[in-house]
């Protein structure tokens, strides 16, 4: 079976909590859309669990740039931008917590990801990204969609993360849930909000049947 999910965001029991839950195994293959560090404290160890498996792939989400920005192009204004946005966690593990070898190996992994993909199941062709399909590599990580209706992509389905699933179901709407629109589906259930308000939604491809933790 192929599965989906997205914005786990260092939350280390959900991610495990929902591979039981789906019964995954050396059978299955999992596809995780960005965000696996920041504001959680177990960003990390995500990581480092993705990189021992042969059966899921990691797209980066604009927190792992942030990550990369910071710790590997040293960009002038990174640090600032990734703690406004949660990754003093992630920072600390990775400089205090982990030595130079594990550090590089987590940053080359997230450098090496890809932040869009396209894969056919069952038939269907869906578009992987964890903000928005663009031909702007910025826009893929950070760009959110509109409420205009309008279908992203003429020959496939996107799949996304980024945007939690609340600016469709309305901001009282709880707990939330994976949304389906024209050509869009957004799986970011809010895992990275406050501990009351925190859901992990987990899609399966095959016949779209959605999981929750």
């Amino acid at each position: 079976m192929i599965y989906c999910m997205s914005d786990i965001h260092g939350d280390m029991d959900r991610y495990l909590s929902m591979l039981r839950k789906i019964q995954f195994s050396d059978l299955d293959f999992l596809y995780i859309i960005g965000d696996i560090i920041d504001r959680g404290e177990k960003g990390v160890d995500i990581a480092l669990d993705i990189m021992a498996r042969k059966n899921m792939l990691l797209l980066r989400g604009n927190h792992e740039q942030m990550c990369i920005d910071d710790l590997r192009l040293n960009k002038s204004d990174a640090l600032e931008r990734w703690m406004r946005n949660g990754g003093g966690v992630t920072r600390d593990d990775l400089l205090v917590k982990r030595d130079e070898t594990t550090r590089s190996r987590i940053l080359d992994f997230f450098s090496n990801t890809p932040t869009c993909l396209e894969i056919t199941v069952q038939g269907k062709i869906f578009h992987l990204v964890h903000g928005m399909p663009s031909d702007s590599v910025h826009d893929r990580l950070w760009g959110r969609p509109t409420l205009n209706g309008v279908r992203p992509l003429p020959h496939a389905t996107a799949i996304i993360g980024h945007t939690r699933t609340k600016f469709f179901l309305g901001p009282d709407y709880f707990p939330l849930r994976i949304w389906h629109g024209d050509g869009l589906i957004d799986i970011d259930c809010g895992c990275g909000s406050a501990p009351d308000k925190r859901c992990l939604g987990c899609l399966r491809l095959d016949d779209m049947q959605e999981f929750y933790v």
